[in-house]
């Protein structure tokens, strides 16, 4: 995980998953409830944060921040030839000519991938607006400390036991459906497979949707990864959707590749809240 304002060990945690709307919290003790705080009108996820925290009495609490997809951009270059603690000050400047905007206002970290077909070695580089994390800081520290902060997606790599080479189908209202290979607790490669926003559609019959074009999608992008980037197929898939679609994305994916596809959600879990939960198995993972 990346070490985005990563602050010293204190006492229990709790790990919130931020969205464009809402967030979503899960405390690290057993049994795992899923507390869902919707933003209010105008209200900034800063806010929505410092009023969470007051309604359940976290003060003193060790916070973990899963961050949404909006508050973060990702992209893929080839490894500079220098030591890695001379990487994480040079990305920065690595990054300059890829960027919109002044890096100075940007945060940056990155991890390791596989090796490229040409032998060449790869970093993903993730980068977000220093100013709307700056504010979350402000707000919470407070009150409470923050542990660790990151990318949704890196939290759901700790979904995963390590020996596990999956692929793994999210979907988070509010968001494209996302397809990501995970192996041994890495990210690997993910794609965001547009056009799947049905899902969350509740008042749509599931008998309704048609899974053909999906699971073309899916082929095009198994494909690219095994053929273009020489990556290993994913020998196990997993599915973090709504529990309603589920069951028929399941059978689909039976019919077409033979592969028992194993749900990462029931009626307890919600796709939304796998993001915290990843956050808080970061440390086992």
């Amino acid at each position: 995980m990346l070490k985005w304002f990563k602050s010293a060990q204190s006492s229990t945690v709790v790990s919130i998953y931020l969205t464009q709307t809402a967030l979503y919290a899960v405390e690290e003790q057993y049994p795992r409830q899923v507390i869902e705080l919707l933003f209010n009108q105008g209200e900034s996820a800063a806010s929505a944060l410092v009023r969470l925290i007051g309604q359940q009495q976290w003060q003193g609490r060790r916070i973990k921040l899963a961050l949404g997809r909006h508050f973060y951009r990702q992209t893929q270059i080839d490894k500079p030839a220098m030591p890695d603690d001379e990487l994480a000050q040079a990305l920065p400047w690595c990054m300059r000519e890829m960027v919109d905007e002044p890096v100075e206002q940007l945060l940056f970290d990155y991890i390791d991938l596989p090796t490229g077909p040409q032998g060449t070695a790869r970093i993903a580089v993730y980068y977000s607006k220093r100013q709307p994390l700056a504010e979350l800081v402000a707000a919470i520290t407070p009150l409470c400390s923050i542990a660790t902060m990151g990318p949704d997606e890196l939290a759901m790599c700790n979904l995963l036991a390590a020996d596990q080479r999956g692929l793994v189908l999210h979907k988070v209202p509010g968001q494209e459906l996302t397809m990501t290979f995970i192996h041994q607790g890495q990210w690997h490669f993910s794609r965001t497979i547009r056009g799947f926003q049905a899902l969350d559609d509740e008042s749509m019959a599931v008998d309704q949707f048609v899974f053909d074009n999906l699971l073309l999608e899916l082929q095009r992008s198994i494909d690219y990864a095994t053929g273009q980037l020489k990556l290993n197929a994913p020998n196990q898939w997993f599915l973090a959707l709504p529990q309603r679609v589920t069951p028929e994305v399941q059978l689909a994916i039976k019919q077409v590749f033979d592969i028992e596809a194993e749900s990462l959600t029931n009626e307890h879990l919600s796709p939304v809240s796998l993001p915290a939960i990843g956050m808080l198995e970061e440390d086992k993972a």
